[in-house]
């Protein structure tokens, strides 16, 4: 009778402790839950985050994070490369950032936990941006971390020493890509004062050049989208790439460095950062990932402004993150999910917003007027960002991450065809001709997830 009523009290003792976590209750237990949670970024970003993570702690005292961070690399190579020796070697983290573009293939071999119960439990999936949650099969594997996108900055003090009116931030009355070229020439200047067009102009003696434009894959969409083009289709199996729209667009970039001369070309051109070359007046505009005002804000006594994307044919923006995902490895799948959807929440987290790293997945913080201003009315966010990036979304579409083998493709085919283009050795029509019969080819053109 004693040992019953030893294991009655037990039991009693267990239930009443609270061990459970689910619903968001918190942990009683003396036992601390330690999570590893992995990400990129520049320096910035990694002491942002690093930040969010302490105050997840404090809110939730008996759970620990361990930052596990990398630098960034564009193409995502060296976080793949990690990525993949942890899966080898089973220590994947709990939680945390994946590459885009491997994200299918991890997804479809089970390595990521499905979180549609819990999106379900917790009321979270139509509060947020519909392209927020990844779906694989129908089931949801990851959300996108941030609703990021393609931004053009500007130096205020290049453009006035220019003669140039206030770029328009009007996503849909942007600039045209003739009325831009012609700007650009304006900023371009070599030593001796002569623009691109003047006749004793050097363009090997270039001092402040017009533009320069990240050129990595998911920047070229915007461009693409907006001519009318395409690279591969959303089947993943129909090549766009040698479309006379997406042949001009990929001219059209090109030309701003072999023809016009107003951006640094990437060979014999400069090694400088373009935002050390914007701060430094010898920029006019950096057309680049909308992350990069987290940096930009930091640079004192810098005076910089937003502008709309110039226009092909028709505004375009493209949805670009990296995602984030629990790992089905985890010990600690309740904790785990606490944590993402802590990072997740602009209310826990705001600092990653109004430091310019993050746009909001959630639905308010576009829709809502208090809600918008929470993360845009600061010195960081200049003047017509809401109107030239936050609107812009209205006509974004996400990066076209579903593709299998998109990662390989871009890898064993189209980035050398491209970077022939950057370079003056082919033309875009000779060069995405080709490659597209290669791809074609290829045998990787195996639909999508």
């Amino acid at each position: 009778m004693k040992s019953k009523f030893f294991v009655f009290i037990c039991i009693f003792v267990l239930i009443s402790s609270g061990f459970c976590f689910a619903n968001g209750q918190k942990e009683t237990s003396a036992d601390q839950v330690t999570l590893k949670y992995i990400y990129w970024g520049s320096p910035a970003e990694d002491a942002a985050v690093k930040q969010a993570l302490s105050d997840f702690e404090a809110a939730n005292p008996t759970i620990k994070v361990e930052p596990m961070y990398l630098p960034g690399d564009l193409d995502g190579s060296t976080y793949n490369a990690k990525m993949k020796a942890l899966a080898v070697s089973n220590t994947l983290p709990d939680v945390g950032y994946f590459r885009p573009e491997e994200f299918g293939n991890y997804a479809e071999n089970d390595y990521f936990l499905k979180l549609d119960d819990l999106m379900a439990r917790d009321g979270m999936g139509e509060s947020y941006l519909s392209q927020t949650w990844l779906k694989i099969k129908g089931n949801t594997y990851g959300a996108y971390t941030a609703a990021e996108c393609q931004v053009m900055w500007y130096n205020k003090k290049v453009l006035e020493e220019a003669g140039i009116p206030i770029p328009p931030t009007d996503y849909k009355n942007a600039w045209t890509w003739d009325e831009f070229v012609s700007v650009l020439k304006k900023i371009t200047v070599d030593s001796k004062g002569k623009h691109p067009g003047d006749a004793t102009f050097n363009a090997k003696d270039i001092v402040r050049y017009g533009v320069s434009y990240d050129l990595w894959s998911a920047m070229y969409y915007p461009s693409v989208w907006s001519n009318g083009g395409d690279i591969i289709g959303a089947d993943g199996k129909t090549v766009y790439i040698d479309k006379p729209e997406t042949i001009e667009a990929f001219q059209n970039l090109a030309d701003l460095m072999n023809v016009h001369h107003v951006m640094p070309r990437m060979s014999g051109g400069t090694n400088i950062s373009p935002l050390t070359m914007l701060a430094n007046n010898q920029l006019g505009f950096y057309v680049t990932g909308q992350w990069t005002l987290l940096d930009l804000g930091g640079m004192k006594d810098f005076d910089y402004g937003v502008a709309a994307l110039p226009i092909m044919k028709k505004p375009a923006q493209i949805y670009v993150s990296g995602v984030n995902v629990v790992f089905k490895a985890t010990k600690h799948p309740e904790e785990a999910w606490a944590l993402q959807k802590w990072m997740m929440d602009p209310s826990k987290t705001l600092d990653l917003y109004t430091s310019g790293l993050w746009m909001p997945t959630k639905k308010s913080y576009y829709t809502d007027e208090k809600d918008l201003a929470k993360w845009l009315n600061n010195d960081v966010h200049p003047q017509g960002f809401k109107e030239a990036v936050v609107d812009s979304m209205a006509v974004a579409i996400n990066e076209p991450i579903k593709i299998r083998n998109i990662n390989q493709i871009w890898g064993d085919y189209l980035n050398a065809a491209v970077e022939s283009i950057w370079i003056g050795e082919k033309t875009a029509k000779e060069a995405l001709t080709e490659v597209a019969e290669k791809v074609r080819k290829s045998g990787l053109l195996q639909g999508s997830y």
